[in-house]
């Protein structure tokens, strides 16, 4: 019987081998024997060569090849594998000529405990983790680095936060063609988490860093847990870096969780421009003064600047306040619209809490007072407004700004209440749906569908008597492309001097993104829409279609799109162009 002790570091080093690059080098060696696949992954790890000139050289390349292969075929479990490296004189060649022979199994694996062992339920745990080298399954080494490092994170992870992998041996049996891994692990202590406080303290309050702890002291440890904290506190923008340690355990056994931060920088600036033919252009600006409390909140400072709209804003916000992810709000705003629909001057406060763009599953909820005069527009001609909002919203996308999977689902419903020219209960609601799909190799296409759905319902007073701005509207860079921004609506209500906009809303557009490289790509889309005060009009969209291209910034897409209305009016535009930065939904 032949047995072979493979040491830790050949296993480390046999590991790395196994994983190799996605594109194949150009090497002048040549493989006869094992099947295609197996082939290539062994051409992959040859480097770069030039055609051997002398038989001398072919010799060299071919003996290098051989090792190559035979350490990559060793850590795929060809144990009992023949590499024999040929040359040939004329022409010159470097060739390798494999048998493969049985693929070595893993027998069961053995687990050792050093000292204290473990709980149970956690060596339970460390073993369930070392399922990739059950036995019967191939004998790779990557898989035994893997193994161990899923039983090493299974013992942190039941609260051993001073777990260690200790000496790991890889015994391979030639007689019997099986290879039987052996771990050794020290679990130490197990560890309940205690206080946490910030280094240095003079940045965050007290109070704030206890909100944010995430655990009631005692409580078990989980790197999870100190992961969490460390991204809701980068989350607020207030810390450049955040780390963890863990202080020594007192007289309680209990350990301290010590945060050392950096804080960022107090002041922030953002400019952002956008353009359309429709819509004209327009530039946003913010000055933000970061921990203005020295609890992690933020006081904002907006302008936005543009042919159709001008606002002046100030918004204080106040992170994991209203709870971990949940951020609250107060808000005050000065704002103008003027749209072909309607001219709307008006003041408004606020307040809400709003659920973290982080959180897949997010609940928000407030409240806001606003006050508008209205030129223009049939109707109604002032309005004082208390509406309340709740929305609720699931969200899988991999990113926000330029998803390629994922989907989107969001709720929203405002009751409300109206006076001025018109008094009116009523209730808005609105639904969207978005679905993100990327197909071909490397995702370079994605398949994008957005649908919007709106109703504003009177629970109290006519519907004619809704504000202007609170009635529904379609058409823009936003909604239906190549039309006038929010031109789409009932026509008859102008004639009968009536309050513009729809009852309902129905939009729908699908998209087609394809990306050439890192950097550029391009976009077919059609967009569809209609505001209507009956049901029965819902089906009566105008369609807009066109075609994009994209410019990847790293953080998110410059787009530029040029549509055209599909069911034009006399009103309509032939074209239109949008300039913004990030996809259109």
């Amino acid at each position: 019987m032949r047995t072979l002790i493979l040491p830790a570091a050949l296993m480390a080093a046999l590991g790395a081998v196994a994983a190799p690059g996605a594109a194949h080098a150009d090497t002048p060696v040549t493989i006869e024997g094992p099947d295609r696949e197996t082939r290539e992954a062994i051409l992959d790890l040859l480097p770069d060569r030039e055609q051997p000139a002398s038989l001398f050289e072919a010799e060299r390349i071919a003996e290098e090849a051989a090792a190559r292969a035979r350490a990559w075929l060793r850590s795929e479990g060809y144990y009992a594998a023949e590499v024999r490296a040929e040359t040939q004189e004329d022409p010159v060649r470097a060739h390798l000529v494999i048998s493969l022979g049985s693929r070595f199994r893993f027998a069961a694996p053995e687990i050792v405990f050093v000292g204290e062992p473990p709980s149970d339920n956690a060596a339970a745990a460390a073993r369930y983790a070392l399922s990739p080298i059950e036995a019967g399954a191939a004998a790779r080494s990557a898989d035994v680095l893997l193994a161990e490092g899923g039983a090493l994170t299974a013992l942190q992870n039941a609260g051993y936060a001073d777990a260690s992998a200790g000496e790991r041996r890889v015994v391979v049996d030639h007689a019997t063609g099986q290879v039987t891994a052996h771990f050794t692990f020290t679990a130490g202590a197990l560890t309940r988490l205690g206080d946490l406080r910030a280094e240095p303290n003079d940045v965050l309050r007290p109070g704030f860093v206890e909100d944010i702890r995430g655990w009631t002291p005692g409580d078990s440890y989980t790197p999870q847990r100190l992961a969490e904290l460390r991204r809701n506190l980068i989350a607020t923008g207030v810390v450049s870096r955040a780390t963890t340690r863990l202080a020594e355990p007192k007289a309680d056994g209990s350990r301290d969780v010590i945060l050392d931060i950096e804080p960022a920088k107090r002041n922030a600036y953002e400019v952002g421009l956008g353009y359309s033919t429709t819509e004209g252009i327009g530039v946003d600006a913010e000055w933000t003064r970061r921990n203005f409390t020295r609890r992690a909140d933020s006081l904002t400072l907006s302008s936005s600047l543009g042919e159709l709209r001008q606002s002046l804003a100030a918004e204080w916000a106040r992170p994991h306040a209203a709870g971990i992810g949940h951020t609250q709000r107060l808000n005050a705003s000065v704002s103008r619209e003027d749209t072909d629909a309607y001219i709307r001057q008006g003041v408004a406060i606020g307040a809400s809490v709003d659920a973290d763009t982080r959180l897949s599953l997010g609940v928000s909820y407030g409240a806001q007072l606003s006050a508008d005069w209205y030129d223009e527009a049939g109707g109604v001609r002032d309005a004082i407004v208390l509406t309340t909002f709740g929305e609720v919203r699931k969200d899988t996308r991999d990113s926000r700004f330029d998803p390629h999977d994922g989907s989107y689902v969001a709720l929203r419903l405002e009751p409300s209440v109206s006076t001025g020219d018109a008094s009116l209960v009523f209730a808005r609601t609105t639904a969207e749906g978005r679905i993100y799909e990327s197909v071909l190799r490397e995702d370079r296409l994605t398949l994008a569908a957005r649908a919007r759905v709106g109703w504003l319902e009177a629970l109290e007073g006519d519907p004619d008597d809704a504000p202007p701005d609170r009635r529904f509207y379609a058409g823009g860079g936003g909604s239906v492309r190549g039309y006038e921004y929010n031109s789409i609506y009932p026509e008859e209500r102008d004639a009968l001097d009536l309050t513009p906009g729809g009852q309902g809303l129905v939009e729908t557009s699908v998209e087609a993104r394809w990306r050439f490289g890192d950097r550029f790509g391009a976009v077919a889309f059609l967009d569809g829409g209609a505001a209507f005060d009956d049901w029965g009009e819902a089906t009566d969209l105008r369609w807009g279609a066109g075609i994009g291209a994209r410019y990847n910034l790293g953080f998110a897409p410059l787009r530029v799109d040029l549509a055209a209305p599909l069911d034009p009016r006399d009103s309509d535009p032939d074209y239109a162009l949008y300039i913004s930065i990030g996809q259109a939904f």
